[in-house]
């Protein structure tokens, strides 16, 4: 008989978690302000509400297995074919159907970034191979050592923006790596899921590759941008072979009705849209501002709705400063889970600016209170 799992190895560690906050602070949902999860700040639209009120009389059938509405909605936003989308229960469970289905054995993850690459690939047998990136460097995707490592490898994720860096990297420079992993049989899954926040993405989305290349999946998130993480949806491009044995590999509901019904209607939200893009880039430049003059915090360049923040000047440590926020209320993403940041780094969201306003003010009386 084998010993139990070491289940530290497969451990999910996330933000967002207001439930487990608030029983830990005694403090009301309602009243927690979350830094720690990257959602847009303005919430879900009201004609993604409406939408999803209008459907609730639905909930009695059955969804559509085909997401037919919201595939149509979604190709139209990204431009490419319906043949290529599967739809997911977030963006995560789309990560695990793509190891599955693909039979990964191996596969190259440049660190730190998002934990469930390496979970899915672990969770199903394999081994992953992790390249440190570094801020000294800048975080810069290090394009040679995964090259180095493709001839071992028969997957390669990439997180573009990064998360927790916030790191974007131009599409020619992930187009030079899928030509190589081509000549490899290695497949590239990059993850997209905060690209709707970049400023000029059509230089950094891979969309267009899809129709040149074989080996390139893209993960898109519908949780992030369009403020919608509790009700779950995400969606995978892939070459079409590969997107129909997926579509046949999956639970053939697994987007529900509620979530199909607010996806298309946020898809389709072009005020939205625009208004939701023009506030973050007005409130991510007001905290980045704000944070860079409190002493010892020192805010990263990114290209996403967070910052990851270098706190290692401050005289805390991330777990203590997360927890005396977490006192006032205010929730941030400590990075020390992270492969490569350890103790020294946060995650924060951009938020309204009435929050915004806030952390400020708490982290300026914690920091200066402790001199």
């Amino acid at each position: 008989m084998r010993g139990a799992p070491d289940l530290k190895r497969f451990e999910h560690v996330h933000g967002g978690n207001i439930a487990r906050a608030s029983v830990k602070y005694g403090i009301p949902k309602d009243k927690l302000i979350d830094f720690s999860a990257s959602i847009n700040p303005l919430g879900p639209s009201k004609k993604m509400i409406e939408a999803v009120l209008k459907n609730l009389k639905y909930i009695k059938n059955y969804p559509d297995p085909e997401c037919r509405e919201l595939k149509s909605a979604l190709a139209a936003y990204l431009c490419i074919d319906e043949d290529f989308l599967v739809f997911g229960n977030g963006a995560a469970e789309l990560i695990y159907l793509i190891v599955r289905v693909t039979g990964c054995k191996k596969a190259i993850i440049p660190v730190p970034t998002f934990c469930e690459y390496g979970l899915a690939v672990l969770s199903s047998g394999g081994k992953i191979i992790e390249i440190l990136t570094d801020e000294r460097d800048r975080f810069r995707l290090p394009v040679e050592k995964i090259e180095d490592q493709m001839p071992q490898a028969d997957m390669l994720f990439l997180c573009n923006p990064n998360n927790p860096t916030g790191r974007v990297v131009h599409k020619r420079i992930i187009e030079r790596v899928v030509r190589k992993a081509e000549t490899h049989g290695v497949m590239v899954v990059v993850d997209e899921a905060f690209m709707d926040f970049v400023a000029y993405k059509e230089n950094y989305s891979c969309t267009s590759m899809l129709e040149k290349y074989g080996n390139i999946a893209l993960l898109y998130s519908m949780t992030k941008f369009f403020g919608i993480p509790g009700l779950r949806l995400g969606a995978l491009a892939a070459p079409r072979d590969l997107a129909a044995v997926i579509n046949t590999s999956k639970d053939p509901w697994n987007v529900n009705i509620l979530a199909q019904a607010a996806g298309t209607a946020g898809l389709r939200d072009k005020n939205f849209i625009k208004e939701t893009k023009k506030v973050v880039i007005e409130e991510k430049r007001f905290l980045f501002k704000g944070l860079s003059g409190i002493d010892g915090i020192k805010p990263l360049p990114g290209a996403a709705n967070f910052m990851l923040v270098n706190i290692a000047e401050t005289g805390f440590k991330s777990c203590e400063l997360t927890e005396l926020l977490g006192r006032k209320g205010i929730l941030v993403r400590d990075c020390a889970g992270f492969k490569g940041l350890e103790e020294g780094y946060l995650r924060i969201a951009v938020k309204r600016r009435q929050e915004n306003e806030m952390l400020l003010d708490s982290l300026r009386e914690i920091t200066e209170g402790n001199k």
